[in-house]
Parts: C-alpha cells; sequence; structure tokens
C-alpha cells in the first residue's frame, strides 16, 4: 500500500521522524501543512478547521456542522493519499480513516513523562513544571480527539502495528528502526486496492450530496460495493431523494444505486 501513519505523543520526535522516515524512503509527508493543500479545491464550507485539529472539542461542538465537514476533509485527503501511495500520515487519526486496509503501517510513538517533559523544556525555553502540564494537556487533547471523530481510544494497542519509544533513541534511529519494520510488512494486492477504492468512491458520494449539489441530508450513510451504492438517510423535501440518487450517479465507477433515504415530515408535536 505504500502508506504509513504516524501517531505520536508530545514530545516522543513525532514530527522529526516522520520528516526523516519520508526522506528515506522518498515518500511524500502529509502533514497537516500538507493536508491543507490537498484539499482546497473540493469544495468544502470554509470553516475554522484549526478549533477541531488535534483536539479535544467541547460538548456544543457535537452539533455543529463543522464536525461532519472536518471529518469528510480528513476522509478524503487521506484516502486520496492512499490512493497515491508513497505517503507518510502524520496524526490526525490517519490509522482511523485508513483501518481496516491491509497493507497500511500504523505507528505510535511513546516516551516516558519524564523524557517528554525535558524535551518539550528544552524546545519551548521554559521550566519542567509548565512543560509536564503541556503534556497533560496534549494527551487530553488527542484522547478526546480520537474518541469525538472515531469512537476510539488514541492510546489502544491495538490500533497500531508498532509501537516504538523513543526515550533512548534519537529521531535518526528512530526512523530507521521504523523503515525497517516497514520494509518487512506485506505489501497490498488487487483485494486490498479494490476495498479503498470502493472506500473513496463512498466518500466522494458523500462529498458530492453535501458539498457539491450541498443536499441536505440528515443521518447521511454511504457504502460502495464494487460499482453499486448504498445511500442511507432522511431529507424533509422529497424531491431531494431522488437528487441523493442522480448525484451518486455522477461518481466515477458507480453503475447502480440502491436509494434508502427516507422522507420524514418536519412538522414536530409536543
Amino acid at each position: 500500500m505504500s502508506v504509513i501513519t504516524l501517531s505520536r505523543e508530545t514530545g516522543s520526535l513525532g514530527d522529526d521522524v516522520a520528516r526523516l522516515l519520508a526522506e528515506r524512503l522518498n515518500y511524500r509527508l502529509l502533514n497537516r501543512e500538507a493536508l491543507d493543500q490537498t484539499i482546497e479545491n473540493i469544495g468544502f464550507p470554509d470553516i475554522p478547521l484549526e478549533r477541531f485539529d488535534e483536539h479535544s472539542p467541547s460538548f456544543w461542538e457535537n452539533f455543529t456542522t463543522g464536525k461532519d465537514v472536518y471529518l469528510d476533509r480528513l476522509r478524503t485527503a487521506f484516502l486520496d493519499a492512499a490512493l497515491e501511495g508513497e505517503c507518510v500520515v502524520l496524526g490526525r487519526g490517519g490509522h482511523y480513516v485508513l483501518e481496516g486496509i491491509p497493507g497500511v503501517f500504523r505507528v505510535r510513538l511513546i516516551a516516558g513523562r519524564d523524557t517528554r517533559t525535558r524535551r518539550l523544556a528544552s524546545i519551548l525555553e521554559c521550566d519542567p513544571k509548565t512543560a509536564e502540564r503541556y503534556c497533560r494537556r496534549s494527551d487530553h487533547d488527542r484522547n478526546g480527539f480520537s474518541r469525538f471523530f472515531f469512537g476510539g481510544h488514541w492510546s489502544d494497542p491495538a490500533d497500531y502495528d508498532m509501537t516504538l519509544c523513543t526515550d533512548r533513541m534519537d529521531a535518526h534511529h528512530a526512523a530507521e528502526v521504523i523503515r525497517a519494520a516497514y520494509s518487512s510488512a506485506p505489501t497490498q494486492d488487487s483485494q486490498n486496492r479494490e476495498l479503498l477504492h470502493s472506500r473513496r468512491k463512498a466518500q466522494a458520494i458523500r462529498n458530492q450530496i453535501l458539498y457539491v449539489q450541498r443536499i441536505p441530508v440528515d443521518l447521511l450513510e454511504v457504502e460502495v460495493d464494487h460499482t453499486q451504492a448504498t445511500i442511507r438517510g432522511t431529507v424533509t423535501v422529497r424531491e431531494n431523494t431522488e437528487r441523493c440518487e442522480r448525484a451518486a450517479r455522477e461518481v466515477n465507477g458507480i453503475e447502480t444505486v440502491k436509494t434508502e433515504v427516507y422522507y420524514v415530515n418536519p412538522v414536530m408535536t409536543y
């Protein structure tokens, strides 16, 4: 699959390791800056994505459309990167988005609290207590981000193919260890590739319905099996059911569409 996802604790050298790993493999590095550039022209609403970016969102943000837009942007960028291949994905739940696709190598970098505190105190030029508070807040935010968007726990070792502690190694050594482990991992086959294409077509249908055609659909779910798409959700305008089906048929590679989008009367009684 030629994709490595790299999750990291603050102070575990994650950003440096990702950069060095991409350089040694001659892979593209998909970090925050590159992520923003890959999805500028898709037609997503212009929202302040930094309010969600690896943060623990507030209770009220569960009820905003910004959450769905952010997640759709992430999925689009990560699935495109996986299809293109030869990419190191840094953070932002890449290992969740690409979950279940064999051949994606998922890595998590950790370090002891004392090591992380010492490194951060040096980088931020602050006292150890401030650095430790920064570490705790970062851990809290990244755990909250994982639960909010993916329903997972960021530190669960079962979600990774490799967990590496950088207490006794520098970024160069860590990058080499990951490169060696990755080179011995299984590569993709045609079945894995088809699964990835199906996920990308499903995401393309979501994008077409919500952001290109701007059809208001609640509880939208899209599944694609080869060339057949299944759309589920609810609408408050009857004509939008047919609009959803037409929008799905505009996506390349979709031949048949099964529509389970139901009309719901918007008038509520109390």
